[in-house]
């Protein structure tokens, strides 16, 4: 019998470099791991399908599981008892169903002994390669087809890869776009995020993003995106983002953070009724911004709104200033830090 664990984080992503209409397009996109909301979960061998958590992700997981055993050989088809201990909210910018999918296919793939080099996509692997762990490099073609095939299997990775590639190796991500439809994301280069660094998450209490059917009727809607502001967005992420972040040039990377979030934010403003999905999180970035905090953007479709902060203290204090105002009571806050390393597991 196998018992697995597996831990991931949630993703920021920050908006596409490209979309074209209707509904199609290479995508591509700026974003980055972040070490809560996460996905902690537990597998192991059973006589039948079981899956313990809320109703919701248990719903989910039983509609990966089984898309899974439709696209995976007979002898694989292993029954697994799934316990979802923590789970990221679904519809507020996390990425939150390619996290959990994610991490169903690979637990279920090594509950039935499968032999696959998924383990080998991830940073940290406990139990398999040894007490200290294997650490990954970066990865080339058959680790990148492994990651696509896992992908496959659970339906994620029809536009953005930046999950996808988070799950493997976490860090910031640039994504390139999709070089064909069927294929996943080109990750063009992957940096680790200064650590000491932290965002400050708020979103509205009573609102969700777009997703599913919502979100595929939106992206039919949209416009393609103006070659201008595509090139635009990329000199933003090659010129100013990539190197503020390397340099750990907080002020730059403030910068360009909200001036990449703001020029998305307007390209879709007419499907989502402004820079910012929901009016309080656009009042929250408004009075942010006038306190000297640059860096403020809308992970995805929303409402989730990330303020990029210096340090713990810095982010402590503007976590305090809103969390003790009435005023904000309808909004929730949260502190959270970057993640440089992939999903872990451990398996004994």
């Amino acid at each position: 019998m196998t018992h697995v664990s597996i831990k991931t984080g949630a993703r920021l992503h920050f908006g596409p470099l490209e979309v074209s209409a209707p509904a199609g397009g290479r995508f591509g996109g700026v974003g980055v791991m972040i070490d809560h909301p996460r996905t902690v979960m537990t597998a192991t061998n059973a006589s039948v399908d079981l899956v313990r958590g809320d109703e919701p992700t248990k719903r989910r997981v039983m509609e990966f599981l089984q898309r899974i055993r439709k696209a995976i050989p007979d002898q694989y088809r292993v029954p697994c008892e799934i316990d979802v201990k923590e789970t990221i909210p679904s519809h507020y910018g996390f990425g939150s169903g390619t996290q959990l999918g994610l991490a169903v296919a690979l637990a279920s793939s090594i509950v039935a002994n499968e032999p696959t080099p998924f383990l080998e996509m991830l940073n940290d692997v406990r139990g398999v390669n040894g007490p200290s762990g294997h650490r990954a490099e970066t990865p080339g073609k058959p680790l990148l087809a492994a990651l696509d095939l896992l992908a496959h299997r659970v339906g994620r990775g029809l536009r953005s890869a930046i999950g996808l590639h988070g799950f493997q190796q976490g860090g910031f991500l640039v994504d390139g776009g999709r070089p064909e439809s069927n294929k996943l994301g080109t990750l063009v280069t992957r940096v680790e995020f200064p650590s000491e660094w932290r965002f400050v998450l708020a979103s509205p209490q009573q609102a969700i993003g777009l997703s599913g059917d919502a979100e595929q009727s939106a992206f039919a809607r949209q416009t393609a995106m103006p070659r201008q502001l595509t090139g635009e967005l990329c000199r933003i992420v090659l010129m100013e983002w990539l190197p503020s972040v390397i340099e750990a040039d907080f002020d730059r990377c403030g910068d360009s953070l909200f001036e990449y979030g703001k020029a998305v934010g307007e390209f879709f403003s007419p499907t989502q009724g402004g820079v910012f999905a929901h009016p309080r999180m656009a009042a929250w970035a408004e009075i942010v911004r006038q306190r000297g905090i640059r860096g403020v953007a809308q992970t995805s479709w929303g409402p989730t709104l990330a303020a990029l902060c210096s340090s713990d203290a810095m982010a402590r204090q503007l976590h305090s200033d809103f969390t003790g105002d009435s005023a904000w009571n309808d909004c929730s806050f949260q502190i959270v830090s970057p993640l440089n390393r992939g999903a872990t597991i451990h398996c004994i």
